[in-house]
């Protein structure tokens, strides 16, 4: 079996940290609907449809951090190369259809079927294709409300929580700009996720952090230069070519 070492394994996670937003006086109540603070983040997901960006992430016990090159494109595009002052130290990507990971220096791809279980090896838990792309493009993972949302002050912030077949979801927003900061996922009586968006520039969040409390995996994204929405060629996704290609069954990641 091959071993990746852990800082790496985590190149596509995201984790809690960070310090807390400044907050101004709260927006009047009589101005916010839980309808429409959930409209504001539909209408950036429709808007934020690619993303090209040079980033730096720190994950795992050594806290060190790393530098990346990130492409997404929804709906189902993500490539992230880990760099080293050497050059390509680790590809990883998906189309949706086929997960893969290509460290250069063993001339071996490791590919499979792009499962929750699969993506699991790399970011610590189990995740949706769909549910990295909105996370990566600043937005909490797509859920249909089962029932009218809730609104209630929490903290200087608005949150708002609603159900959906998975569980429920709760969003809490700055309560002066009505950006959204935090964002937790529970299914039954467990958390799933923690998600922090902060720094935002032309509305776009450069520092995204994930905490999922089943496993302790935990990283922080910071993201750099940028292009939102630029062309992307589909190709960026696809495996590339290996001397050998084995199973990603038989990858070992170290911690």
């Amino acid at each position: 079996m091959s071993r990746l070492p852990g800082w790496l394994a985590v190149c596509c996670a995201l984790a809690l940290a960070g310090c807390p937003a400044r907050v101004g006086p709260l927006v009047p109540w009589r101005d916010v609907t839980a309808e429409m603070l959930l409209s504001s983040v539909e209408s950036r997901r429709e808007a934020t449809r690619s993303l090209r960006a040079r980033a730096r992430l720190r994950s795992g016990l050594a806290g060190v951090w790393a530098r990346e090159a990130v492409v997404v494109q929804r709906p189902r595009g993500v490539r992230v190369d880990v760099l080293s002052p050497f050059g390509l130290a680790l590809a990883l990507g998906t189309d949706g259809v086929v997960l893969w990971a290509y460290p250069p220096h063993e001339g071996i791809r490791y590919e499979g079927p792009a499962t929750p279980e699969n993506l699991a090896r790399f970011l610590g838990a189990s995740v949706q294709v769909d549910d990295l792309v909105d996370i990566l493009l600043g937005v909490p993972p797509a859920r249909a409300p089962t029932a009218p949302p809730t609104l209630q002050v929490a903290d200087d912030a608005y949150l708002v929580s609603f159900t959906h077949v998975g569980g429920i979801q709760r969003l809490w927003f700055a309560g002066d700009t009505l950006e959204l900061r935090r964002v937790e996922e529970q299914a039954a009586e467990e958390i799933v996720v923690r998600l922090r968006f902060d720094d935002y520039r032309a509305g776009f969040p450069h520092t995204i952090d994930v905490e999922v409390p089943r496993t302790g995996a935990e990283a922080n994204l910071r993201y750099g230069q940028m292009e939102i929405n630029g062309p992307i060629d589909a190709m960026i996704f696809a495996p590339p070519p290996a001397r050998r290609t084995l199973p990603i069954e038989s990858v070992t990641l170290t911690r």
